[in-house]
């Protein structure tokens, strides 16, 4: 009864005088893991009414995937933007394959084995406006995880490390943001800075007991009409007794190379990337490209990390705007390491 509840004070605050929008885009694509794949993005925007007293609007942005192996993503990013309040959160559902390489910054391609990660994971943050740049948050990070399958007498066997066995994980935090752009997905001047600070303890939850710290820079450039130049550094440390499924993942950075190939406590990068929207015609406005370049590295503490020991990415990447007014995009990424390709698909930019 008390989701009907919900749901009916939610329909008591939709103005009739209300805009949605809608649009979905289906893909498919193959890799030797997964064999054929097919998902969709879809897009929902509900726009209220011009009235102070009710939120602004509701974005939900979902992608799901489902292989010929029968392995799943569900992926869900509501928000809901009020005048001075947001919430804005990130839904996973996954049953997917992946590769282990090990932990480190010098893992070999060619040692690897296979698992398949279960996760249903959440992380939500409600920020409160302070002026019209900047803001504080209070963060939470809640989900659990299991490695479904393990190559037999592999490296995920035989370590001793949190996560290696299915955990839950709690994690309550505060963040503050400052933030000079138009907030919208696509920026094209201002910049982004974001500081994070999170607390995983089994005293609130959970079995894990570990923090994390993130602090991430962006910045944002038109050079000219329909150019932006993107500019990113951030760094992220883990303490001891974080789950190995937590690591930093350098391949969150580095579009060259699987999420895993390089993970540890700690990783800094650094990326550049121009985007360019060219054409002008009713259809051809929505498309667009980018050029890329990124640094980073990983290592088991900050005072580790060496320049010399730096891997970088470079690439290309086409883009499809959802909504061309917000460029809302869909994004096609290859990207080329000193030992790896890799071909990316997936929504919003990567920063």
């Amino acid at each position: 009864m008390r989701y009907i509840f919900l749901a009916l004070m939610l329909l008591g605050c939709l103005s009739a005088n209300a805009e949605i929008s809608f649009s979905a885009y289906p893909y498919a694509a193959y890799t030797s893991e997964t064999r054929l794949m097919a998902g969709a993005f879809s897009f929902l925007r509900y726009n209220f009414a011009d009235d102070a007293s009710t939120p602004k609007n509701i974005d939900l942005l979902a992608n799901t995937i489902y292989s010929q192996n029968r392995q799943f993503v569900i992926a869900l990013i509501p928000r809901l933007r009020l005048d001075d309040w947001s919430v804005e959160a990130s839904l996973q559902f996954e049953d997917w394959p992946g590769d282990f390489y090990g932990i480190g910054n010098s893992t070999d391609a060619d040692l690897s084995e296979d698992y398949v990660s279960r996760q249903y994971s959440s992380e939500m943050a409600l920020r409160k406006r302070l002026s019209e740049k900047l803001s504080v948050m209070a963060l939470s990070h809640i989900g659990y995880h299991k490695f479904a399958s393990k190559q037999s007498g592999g490296i995920l066997e035989n370590i001793d490390l949190p996560g290696v066995e299915a955990g839950t994980f709690l994690g309550w935090g505060i963040g503050i943001k400052l933030d000079t752009t138009d907030e919208s997905y696509y920026p094209e001047s201002g910049m982004k800075l974001e500081a994070k600070q999170l607390w995983h303890d089994p005293s609130i939850g959970g079995d894990y007991k570990f923090q994390s710290s993130i602090l991430d820079i962006r910045y944002f450039h038109s050079l000219f009409p329909k150019q932006v130049l993107a500019t990113q550094a951030d760094i992220q440390i883990q303490s001891s007794g974080s789950p190995v499924f937590l690591y930093a993942e350098l391949g969150d950075r580095l579009r060259a190379f699987d999420s895993k190939r390089f993970i540890d406590l700690c990783r800094i990068s650094q990326r550049i990337e121009h985007r360019h929207f060219p054409f002008d015609g009713a259809y051809s406005q929505r498309l667009g490209y980018v050029l890329f370049a990124e640094l980073g590295q990983v290592s088991d503490d900050p005072k580790t990390l060496r320049l010399d020991e730096t891997h970088w990415s470079l690439g290309a990447g086409l883009r499809f705007s959802i909504l061309p007014k917000e460029r809302l995009n869909l994004r096609a990424d290859l990207g080329f390491g000193e030992d790896s390709v890799n071909l990316m698909i997936n929504a919003r930019e990567v920063f």
